[in-house]
């Protein structure tokens, strides 16, 4: 089988969300898929089902599970079919999804997201280990969901951002009371540099507690849900995974529709037995 290894969402190599992509696999079944999701140990890894020049079936495996959508397994996987250039679109499982490249980005027209409701300010605090009074008022937590599920929680500022850390015997009761925790994206617009807008953490489990250096679905819903709070057309630029040493931006245009941008880098051809 084929295998290319790509940083999604990275301005340069070593950087951003490393992907897997596996081509030429035959007959390979779901549960060898997991297995070897499970060796590459990445956030994620596709596999390529049939492809044409100008789209593929795709499938996405984490370490634990499938998933129906994510963002940076969908640019990336487009990126090594298409050489980077023109329109490609993927058949996942949430539907089609096309990715454009242009001027050395590319660039998702992610799943309609659904916002949902509200999250307690002090649990979604004692959820992550800071003060009710780090969180930011302007920014009302709320649930999404846009394949995998997600609850956005803003932070005042850096500092409250870097000192988050997901309490996990909490998170296991918030799931078994019912709440939608698949995914805890917590942001602050206390931004890294001033050419961007929004710093970022995504934490998720996979099976142990995990957290994502890029997250183009968790971007997907904050478009929508920015969108939801401010209304209008704007662009706004994220960084992410900077405290797992893996800085990542993502590039986050709102309109009529949403489309979250990035760069791709190779880092490995070869093949997988």
């Amino acid at each position: 089988m084929k295998l290319t290894i790509v940083d999604v969402f990275a301005e340069s190599l070593y950087a951003g969300n490393q992907l897997a992509v596996v081509e030429d696999i035959g007959q390979l079944d779901s549960e060898t898929m997991q297995d070897i999701a499970r060796e590459m140990n990445f956030s994620e890894t596709t596999f390529v089902i049939d492809r044409t020049d100008e789209r593929a079936r795709v499938r996405i495996f984490t370490p634990e599970l499938e998933l129906p959508f994510a963002g940076h397994p969908t640019l990336g996987t487009a990126w090594v079919l298409s050489g980077g250039e023109g329109t490609y679109t993927l058949d996942l499982d949430v539907g089609p999804i096309a990715v454009r490249f242009a001027e050395g980005l590319g660039w998702i027209s992610p799943p309609a997201v659904t916002l949902r409701g509200t999250f307690a300010g002090d649990a979604a605090a004692a959820l992550l280990g800071v003060e009710t009074t780090d969180l930011d008022t302007e920014f009302p937590i709320r649930f999404a969901e846009v394949g995998p599920k997600f609850v956005l929680i803003g932070l005042k500022n850096l500092a409250a951002l870097k000192a988050a850390k997901v309490n996990e015997t909490l998170y296991d009761k918030y799931l078994a009371d019912g709440f939608d925790l698949q995914c805890v994206f917590v942001f602050t617009s206390d931004s890294y540099s001033a050419d961007s807008d929004f710093a970022a953490r995504m934490f998720f489990r996979s099976p142990g507690l995990r957290e994502d250096p890029a997250t183009g679905s968790a971007n997907s819903a904050f478009a929508a849900y920015l969108k939801d709070l401010r209304g209008g057309e704007f662009e706004v630029v994220v960084d992410q995974g900077v405290e797992i040493k893996r800085p990542s931006r993502l590039y986050l245009k709102v309109g009529e529709s949403i489309e979250v941008g990035g760069r791709v880098q190779e880092v490995l051809r070869g093949e997988l037995t």
